[in-house]
């Protein structure tokens, strides 16, 4: 009797420390947790010498005949294409600090903007962005805003929590050159003040009204605490340009897949952007106002 309850004890005490271990072996690797062994990709990064295409947005739709809009197919087969070429799309703060700075970014670099804050910017960019993991960043008139115009300011909260930048596009988006030197420094600081009231950001970044840079605007925006500004003009951006007139690389219907992939390749300056620019107070057009 004594031998047989020595011997439970001991059988006891044995299953009570194999509890313990299996407790112990759990914990040390804890539900959610990554193994150390798991892969972790690492982006190359290097200082472009050609410099960074910088591709310019509107609206997305199915409307034939207008240059100013993609359709959502041709968006969707543009940035399957930027992720099977293994191309990193950049925010635009690590835009300035190569343009200002000279420092890295990630290979292959490209810049995705959007422009006007259009209705089919949260129902088919925002989506399709968090899809393939791509930064973007979109200019916001921040009048239509307010009236509710195209993109309310619910919608554009959620494209910020979703992952898109959001940055001044002015406040009633009209010819800045034409204003007085007080108009134009009340556009853009009542476009700042919203992006702080209703996102709570601190936005440094602005898009040119119909793309026109103008010596006046760029004091009125650096009073207003923006450091780099994009125009219409066709190009590629690259170290030492003028923060306050970045280049940009026009995308409508007309850009076909292999002129797409042209021009984020190599800098090809498209005469179309002017046809574009032109077009933009015509009846048919869509894009800029």
């Amino acid at each position: 009797m004594r031998i047989g309850k020595i011997l439970g004890a001991v059988i006891l005490c044995a299953g009570l420390l194999t509890g313990c271990g299996m407790q112990n072996s759990k914990e040390q690797q804890a539900p959610g947790s990554v193994s150390s062994s798991a892969p972790v990709r690492q982006v190359e990064t290097a200082v472009p010498e050609k410099g960074i295409p910088v591709l310019m947005y509107h609206m997305i739709g199915n409307i034939q005949n207008n240059d100013a809009v993609l359709s959502e197919s041709h968006l969707r087969e543009q940035m399957q294409y930027l992720k099977d070429h293994d191309y990193h799309p950049i925010s635009l703060d690590q835009l300035y600090d190569y343009v200002v700075r000279n420092k890295p970014v990630p290979v292959r670099p490209v810049v995705l903007t959007f422009d006007d804050g259009y209705k089919d910017t949260y129902t088919i960019v925002l989506p399709l962005m968090k899809e393939y993991g791509f930064k973007a960043t979109v200019f916001i008139p921040t009048y239509d805003a307010d009236q509710g115009t195209r993109l309310n300011w619910q919608e554009i909260k959620a494209m910020k929590e979703g992952g898109l930048d959001i940055a001044s596009h002015s406040y009633h988006h009209e010819r800045l050159s034409t204003k007085s030197a007080a108009d134009m420094e009340n556009e853009i600081a009542m476009s700042q003040k919203e992006l702080r009231d209703q996102l709570g950001i601190t936005n440094e970044f602005f898009c040119y009204p119909y793309g026109q840079e103008h010596p006046e605007v760029e004091s009125a925006l650096r009073k207003a605490g923006i450091k780099m500004a994009f125009t219409m003009n066709p190009g590629w951006a690259k170290y030492g340009d003028d923060p306050y007139a970045v280049k940009r690389i026009w995308i409508g219907n007309s850009v076909e897949l292999a002129n797409f992939a042209e021009r984020i390749s190599t800098e090809n300056l498209c005469t179309e952007v002017v046809c574009c620019e032109c077009s933009r107070d015509s009846p048919g057009f869509m894009g800029g106002k």
